[in-house]
């Protein structure tokens, strides 16, 4: 059941049709409100037809409803990134794996969607340790083979080859390690970019409903508010480093009557 009547949410989605630019999050959860999603296939066709009927009652084009209807579902309040825009929500609003691929995309400008998947999964895969000791011993058992081949019939090319797959190893092993610390870093980067946006979304929701908390819960409150904008402050000067001005020093000059005298 919706808090407000069809014809009320008609109404709104009017005027969120005359709205230049059109506010499309406003557009999804109007659509949401009118028309809850479905769970089975038939209450979800059934709700497809109701879009079509929205749309031709709101002026709204079918096109930008169904988008945003689909994006408001994937992405509902709470869980959307205040700063990334609603065109890479919409992006990758039917992805299982839709948080990862949004706050991977900066990062991985240039890849196709199947090619940003199968990166994430290199990188789970080089995380498990199993993995990476499986592949450093299959480096280290073909390496043994092409020193006996080497041995046995002296030959100069494969003394060659074996040199440079000495080498060739030696540098797959330092980028397996180079790769798993950045992978690593990456993951907890994410996580931690994760929990902030989520911070962010409760602090907003806190501040909606401030003026109703009861008193006795203002001091906490406070205490932790100031406990988080110390440690942002921490992190950001570490981030965000500033020029510090140079500290005043203590010169010794000496005097005729008082050798030894300090001055600042």
């Amino acid at each position: 059941m919706t808090s407000r009547s069809w014809e009320a949410l008609v109404v709104e989605g009017k005027r969120l049709a005359q709205a230049d630019p059109l506010d499309r999050w406003a557009i999804g959860d109007l659509a949401i409100e009118a028309i809850p999603p479905g769970k089975g296939r038939a209450e979800r066709s059934a709700a497809q037809e109701r879009l079509k009927e929205f749309s031709a009652v709101t002026g709204i084009s079918l096109g930008v409803l169904k988008d945003c209807y689909r994006t408001s579902e994937a992405w509902p309040i709470g869980r959307r990134f205040p700063d990334i825009s609603h065109a890479k929500h919409s992006r990758y609003a039917a992805r299982p794996n839709r948080v990862s691929l949004l706050l991977n995309d900066d990062i991985t400008d240039g890849l196709s969607i199947r090619q940003r998947e199968r990166v994430e999964k290199a990188e789970e895969l080089l995380s498990d340790k199993e993995v990476r000791t499986a592949l450093i011993e299959r480096s280290g058992s073909r390496t043994r083979r092409i020193r006996a081949a080497a041995r046995a019939i002296e030959d100069e090319e494969l003394a060659e080859a074996r040199t440079k797959l000495r080498i060739q190893e030696r540098n797959a092993q330092a980028q397996l390690a180079a790769d798993e610390i950045r992978s690593k870093a990456a993951e907890r980067a994410i996580k931690a970019n994760t929990a902030l946006a989520r911070m962010v979304a409760e602090l907003l929701e806190l501040k909606s409903i401030i003026d109703d908390v009861p008193k006795q819960y203002h001091d906490r409150t406070s205490d932790y508010l100031s406990q988080i904008e110390k440690a942002a402050q921490q992190i950001l000067e570490i981030l965000r480093p500033e020029k510090q001005s140079p500290q005043p020093r203590t010169i010794i000059l000496p005097c005729d009557d008082q050798p030894g005298v300090e001055h600042w």
